[in-house]
């Protein structure tokens, strides 16, 4: 096993200190066990840290596209002032263009959605109202600065859910729409779960067919999800878990 620099004399200090202990009389030298302990502490850190770094470059080999520091340079600024203004982290909306685009400014998904951020043409035009920006399908940087504000509108959907769940359910409100995260936390709570967990969502969006009309009759009065028969599910999950994931990665890499 090849070790840090830094790390070796740690090993080094910790095996004086259990094999001489200390000069003063009072001190009680430290047990063997404890040394043990910490070593393997320390060579659990250094495992972590290269699994880690394997885990980076998986990230830079499978998702970021060869024009990626191009792309940062150049939208970095825009990213960067909606993120603050709206307190998101940036290297979140990063990795959200990622999944969404690729950084491709005229990509367009097979239901409409349009830019960097993939916004939908209904959602755009709610959001010029907003905010009065006109451009969002042609302007990528006014797409980025919708993207951001949308997922800003989706967390706060979920004030009652903690750092990580509520945003992991901004994302699947985000992709999915946030009505098909309404019905999910109604089945949730007829179950008695957490509707604040997204685990519990997760598991309840898959509920959302016509094959599970028996639930739906014991959940709604009307007897259907409220906003209608999810068939989605699937990518709404892995674009969530994706998202966060990977997340994880780029913090360590910005």
């Amino acid at each position: 096993m090849k070790l840090g620099f830094k790390k070796i004399i740690l090993v080094v200090i910790i095996g004086m200190l259990v094999g001489s202990g200390c000069n003063s009389p009072s001190t009680t030298s430290v047990p063997s066990s404890s040394g043990d302990t910490l070593i393997a502490m320390v060579e659990k850190e250094i495992a972590k840290k290269k699994e880690r770094e394997k885990a980076i470059q998986r990230f830079r080999t499978r998702y970021l596209p060869p024009y990626f520091d191009r792309k940062i340079q150049e939208y970095y600024p825009i990213i960067r002032k909606y993120s603050k203004r709206y307190g998101i982290d940036w290297r979140l909306i990063v990795v959200q263009i990622l999944k969404e685009s690729y950084f491709k400014e005229n990509a367009r998904s097979e239901v409409g959605a349009m830019g960097l951020m993939q916004i939908m043409p209904r959602t755009a035009r709610e959001i010029t109202r907003e905010l009065d920006i006109e451009r969002i399908a042609k302007d990528p940087r006014e797409n980025i600065a919708a993207g951001i504000y949308h997922l800003y509108k989706q967390l706060k959907y979920f004030p009652e859910a903690d750092p990580v769940n509520r945003l992991k359910l901004a994302l699947a409100a985000y992709n999915c729409g946030p009505g098909r995260i309404f019905d999910a936390r109604d089945i949730a709570r007829y179950k008695q779960r957490d509707p604040n967990s997204w685990e519990a969502v997760r598991e309840y969006l898959t509920m959302l067919t016509p094959e599970h009309w028996q639930l739906h009759l014991e959940v709604w009065e009307q007897g259907v999800p409220p906003h209608g028969y999810f068939y989605g599910y699937e990518q709404t999950i892995d674009y969530v878990d994706d998202i966060y994931e990977n997340y994880q990665l780029i913090k360590h890499m910005f």
